[in-house]
């Protein structure tokens, strides 16, 4: 079965209210520095804006790629590749557990899968329509998997000593 890529991303105000705020708080930064230190303050708010502002994009552009063998996390600050594979779940808190090849235990929130704390809830009905689509997506995503390895409807994969033989 051939499956389209997607792409999951929080509402679009969600996302420019973080991208705005960035440059919020780069200014604020920048005054701090100023106050706690001799730097030179042209440098300075030049250095913390343009931080602030790759920051900002980074905020605007935060999503979930679902593609052929892999979930692409890309978050403001961190981004990673998952096989599909060695995901584990997508937990209700927004975050991708997944094994290493080492078989480590993994995890890294997706913003595009949790509502921020300063939305008091609004919108958390699209969140959990992320989470499921992205849990929907890992189900049909590795048909070789059996029933026992796939992700259940809370997300999670059964440990491999818990599947009765």
């Amino acid at each position: 079965m051939s499956r389209r890529d997607q792409t999951v991303r929080a509402p679009s105000a969600h996302r420019a209210i973080a991208a705005i705020a960035n440059p919020v708080l780069g200014y604020f930064v920048a005054r701090l520095l100023l106050r706690l230190t001799t730097l030179p303050a042209t440098i300075t708010y030049a250095v913390c804006l343009g931080v602030a502002l790759v920051l900002a994009f980074r905020a605007w552009s935060a999503r979930v790629e679902l593609v052929a063998d892999r979930l692409r996390v890309r978050n403001t600050i961190a981004s990673t590749r998952v096989p599909v594979t060695s995901v584990r779940r997508v937990a209700d808190s927004g975050r991708v557990e997944w094994l290493t090849p080492q078989r480590r235990k993994m995890r890294l929130p997706a913003e595009s899968l949790h509502a921020p704390w300063w939305t008091f809830g609004i919108g958390s009905g699209h969140y959990a329509f992320n989470r499921e689509t992205v849990r929907s997506w890992l189900r049909a995503a590795a048909p070789g998997r059996t029933t026992a390895e796939a992700p259940s409807e809370t997300g999670t994969v059964p440990d491999a000593d818990s599947v009765p033989d």
